[in-house]
Parts: structure tokens; C-alpha cells; sequence
């Protein structure tokens, strides 16, 4: 990675349904049948299903271990794979594996519930549980609106995983670790359940609720179809509906899924969608997976605009009925994939608009000499640590003017990178220079990436000039990306939302016990 890229903020988000191996569905016997139903999470009537036939049966027992994976009860799954039943063939082998894992990650894992609205949060890292509050609020209000959306009902408990790093994500979910590694992964919804990893193992987090959310999609779209959606409507929908919990944020649509799914197919990076793969975590890097994620969502997006509301809830629908893909696109819409590929494909090429910023290309790295820009933001900050402040802003400057200079006689763009207008707003406020430092953070269209200590430094300088509303904005899109961020934790104490005050005492308390240095964001 070059050094702008090592220094950049913008986390590549790539959360992701599991859909390999591929199951047997609709085998004409009754452990395909049971099957069936325990993949679009119809447990109970699984366990009904079961009831007549001999549980000692290598069959029915795979299918037991599989139901008590899917309820989170790794033991008795990993044990049936212990005892005389060893695995053969790549779906008994994939659950074998699934189940160590799980049973291995969740060993010593602690439990919150909120009884009252039927979810279930476990936790690999005890310091991770002040972020309860929020996961709950959020998985209530995506259930709420996945279920108005999609008509999807739920079933209860909502259980989620949060761990601390990408093994245990891996082994938790049967993802490959290397996979999971090229495309950024930080969430899985597979088993019945969202894996979710903490936002502290990330530098300064990623955009964890929205993914909550989007994994969220993943379960509804697996229970209205039986879990027969394909690749590219599973990551289509859940991309769509991601936001659709909340009111709309700054960084929505940026950039825009059109212009990327564009660029991916004008630098031979664009994949048919019928063609995605098991897994969109499982292609080769971190551009192909944002093409393909833009490319789902363009369609999707596309293909709703196009539709009546009920076009989307239809389709899921006649896909849970048994109906391959293009059966049910006919059902839902009158026509095929072919004929809405060949319709969105003809809308990208003829539509111009709004063109890639520089630092968010794909297949691309321009030859851009950014060493000396880092450099003096590294003698910046650390000029800033033994609190030379003046100096300090005086070496950004000089660094940034330095770079702009060369980036004009170059004809390149210097991106907006929040990394460095959170430092200098930093630096400005040190010197009480309060005015110019609120100049620097007061708009987000400035900026190509959401960064908590940028959200949390215009929260607490629009504090100060009495501007409460764009103050309570910017914490909680900062609690948003960064919650175990000092700044952003106890900057949203007078936030007025669903949480409690002392549960906002509590995160603020553990943010401040593992808060880092003051000046040192990269």
C-alpha cells in the first residue's frame, strides 16, 4: 500500500452474507426439507419437523447439529462432529468447521438481553459491552423497518456476536481468514445471527451501525426466501436498505454506487451479476468487492426506482415459494434478469454523472509523491505532543501548501482527507483561533470520508459558538463511526436520544480509560 493509502481514514466497509457451500435445497427427502427450513431460520417448525424420524440417523443428526449452530448452541453442535459422526463432503465439512469455531469463540463470552424486545447480544470482549445501548436501539428500529420494507416477520430472539478481531470473525462464521483480510470484512450474517467486530479493532472504527443494519438485511432477505435469494439481491437489498433505519446522514450515496459501478466496468473490474460468486467477501481484493457492492446496489437501486413499492417484497416472496431467480423477477416485475441487466447496464452507460473524487477511484493508484506531506503531518503531530502548537500548525501548513503546489503543477486533485482538517482544527482551537477552526470542519461535503475525531472536534467547537443542533449531529454521527474515541464518546453526553445517561457515563468512562494521544489521529 502506498503511503496515502496507509494514512487515509475511509474505511473500505465490506459486510457480507456467507452463501457457500451451496446447500441441497429442495432435495426430495425429508432432511432437504428440514434443511430448508432451519436456512430461512424456521426453527420451530424444523424441530416439529424432525419429530417422526429416527434422531440416531446420520441424516437427521446433521440436521439436528445444524439447528443447534443456527440457535447458537456451539457445544452440542461441535459435539455431534466429536463423537462417531466425523464430517464428509464440503457442506458437513463446512459446518464442522463452523461449529469448532463458534464453540471455540464463544467459550468464555458474556451475555446482555433485552427481554423486552427479544435480542441477544454476546460478547468476546467484556470492555466492548458499553455499546449495548446502541445495538440494541439499532437492531429494534432495523427490525422495524426491514419488516415495513421487505413485510419480512421475525424470529425471536435477534441474536448478534460482537469479537475483537478478524480470527474470531473468521472462526466464527467459517469465513477464510485471508478472505476476510483482502476485503475488509467486519461483519458476517450467517447461522442464523450477525458476527459483528468491534469497532475498537479498527483504526479509529468504521461505520458500525449502518453495518449492524446491513447485516440485519442479510437475516430478513434469508427468511423471506427460505435463504434462496441470489448473491447480487441479498447484497443489493441490504446495501439499499443499510440507511433505511435512520434519517439521512451527510455521507449517504458517497460515492455515488453508479459512478463506481461505471468505473469498475470501464477498467475490467465489473462482474455479471449472475456470475458474483458465493461470496462477495471472497473476490480477489478490496476493488473488486467495492465494485461488486456498488454494481448490487446500483441494480437494486434501479430496479426499486422502477417498480411499484410492493415490486421488492413480491420478488422475496416468490423466491420463498420455489421459484428460481428469473421466475420470480417475472412474477414480481414481467420481466427476467437479462432484461433488467440489459436496462440498468444501458442506464449507466447513457447517464453522465457525478464523477469519482480522486482518493475514492478503483483500479487505479496514480503515481502521486506524498511522502513529504506525511512526513511533516507526522513532525506535526509530534511537534503538538510537547506542546509546540504554533510550530506545529505553521509545519502542517507549510506541508500541505508544499503538497497543493505540487498537486497543481500536476494537474492531480489533493483530496480532502478528514485526517488532516481534524488536526488542523485541532491545532487552530489550541491556539484560540476558534473561528478558523470551525471554518475548517463545518462541512461535510468538504470532506470524502465520515472520521470520528473530525465529527467529534466540529461537535465541540459548535458547541461553543451555541450551535446545539449541528453539535448534536456531529457527536452522534461521530458515535456513528468511532464510539470508543474519548472526543466522541464524551462529547455525545448531552445528546438527547434512546440511550440513558448513565449508559452514556459509562462509554465515555471506558473511552477515556483507553484513550491514545491527543494529537495522534493517523
Amino acid at each position: 500500500m502506498s503511503s496515502w493509502g496507509a494514512c487515509r481514514v475511509a474505511w473500505v466497509v465490506c459486510s457480507i452474507v456467507l452463501a457457500w457451500p451451496l446447500s441441497s435445497l429442495g432435495q426430495p427427502n425429508a432432511a432437504g426439507r428440514i434443511r430448508d427450513l432451519i436456512q430461512g431460520l424456521s426453527y420451530d417448525e424444523a424441530r416439529l419437523a424432525m419429530g417422526p424420524f429416527d434422531p440416531n440417523s446420520r441424516e437427521m443428526g446433521l440436521e439436528r447439529a445444524r439447528l443447534a449452530l443456527y440457535e447458537l448452541d456451539c457445544d452440542a453442535a461441535a459435539a455431534w462432529f466429536d463423537t462417531d459422526h466425523p464430517p464428509s463432503g464440503s457442506e458437513a465439512e463446512w459446518l464442522a468447521q463452523a461449529a469448532d469455531g463458534c464453540r471455540r469463540v464463544i467459550a468464555a463470552t458474556l451475555v446482555d438481553r433485552d427481554e423486552q424486545r427479544a435480542i441477544e447480544i454476546r460478547w468476546q470482549d467484556d470492555s466492548d459491552r458499553v455499546l449495548a445501548p446502541w445495538i440494541f436501539d439499532v437492531v429494534a428500529k432495523a427490525r422495524d423497518a426491514l419488516s415495513r420494507d421487505l413485510g419480512v416477520d421475525w424470529p425471536l430472539p435477534t441474536r448478534i456476536v460482537v469479537v475483537r478481531d478478524l480470527w474470531s470473525l473468521s472462526a466464527m462464521t467459517a469465513l477464510p481468514y485471508r478472505s476476510a483480510q483482502t476485503t475488509g470484512t467486519v461483519a458476517v450474517a450467517k447461522w442464523g445471527r450477525v458476527t459483528l467486530l468491534s469497532p475498537r479493532a479498527t483504526p479509529h472504527g468504521y461505520p458500525w451501525l449502518d453495518t449492524l443494519a446491513h447485516e440485519l438485511t442479510h437475516l430478513a432477505v434469508t427468511r423471506a426466501t427460505g435463504d434462496k435469494a441470489p448473491l447480487w439481491l441479498q447484497e443489493g437489498v441490504a446495501k439499499r436498505q443499510e440507511v433505511r433505519w435512520r434519517q439521512p446522514g451527510p455521507f449517504d450515496g458517497r460515492p455515488p454506487a453508479d459512478a463506481v459501478a461505471r468505473r469498475g466496468f470501464e477498467v475490467g473490474l465489473g462482474i455479471p451479476l449472475d456470475r458474483l460468486g458465493p461470496s462477495i467477501a471472497m473476490l480477489p481484493s478490496a476493488d473488486a468487492a467495492r465494485v461488486a457492492f456498488a454494481e448490487v446496489t446500483s441494480f437494486v437501486e434501479f430496479f426499486a426506482a422502477e417498480q411499484p413499492t410492493a415490486a421488492l417484497p413480491s420478488l422475496l416472496g416468490a423466491l420463498g415459494t420455489g421459484k428460481d431467480t428469473d421466475e420470480a423477477l417475472v412474477a414480481a416485475s414481467g420481466q427476467d434478469l437479462a432484461w433488467w441487466n440489459r436496462h440498468w447496464r444501458t442506464k449507466l452507460a447513457s447517464e453522465i454523472g457525478e464523477p469519482l473524487p480522486l482518493d475514492s477511484d478503483v483500479g487505479s493508484r496514480p503515481d502521486r509523491d506524498t511522502r513529504a506531506l506525511w512526513n511533516g503531518v507526522r513532525l506535526a503531530q509530534l511537534l503538538a505532543h510537547r506542546g509546540h502548537t504554533a510550530v506545529a500548525l505553521e509545519r502542517l501548513d507549510a506541508a500541505l501548501g508544499d503538497h497543493g503546489q505540487a498537486a497543481k503543477a500536476s494537474r492531480v486533485e489533493v483530496p480532502d482527507d478528514p485526517n488532516l482538517g481534524w488536526l488542523r482544527a485541532r491545532l487552530l482551537e489550541e491556539l484560540d483561533r476558534s473561528d478558523e477552526a470551525m471554518r475548517v470542519v463545518d462541512d461535510p461535503q468538504m470532506v470524502s470520508a465520515s472520521f470520528g475525531p473530525w465529527w467529534a472536534e466540529r461537535g465541540r467547537l459548535a458547541k461553543s459558538f451555541g450551535r446545539d443542533a449541528v453539535a448534536g449531529q456531529s457527536f452522534a454521527q461521530a458515535l456513528s463511526v468511532d464510539p470508543l474515541d474519548e472526543a466522541s464518546a464524551c462529547g455525545a453526553m448531552a445528546e438527547s436520544d434512546a440511550v440513558a445517561d448513565g449508559e452514556r457515563q459509562r462509554l465515555c468512562d471506558a473511552a477515556r480509560a483507553a484513550s491514545g494521544p491527543s494529537f495522534d489521529a493517523d
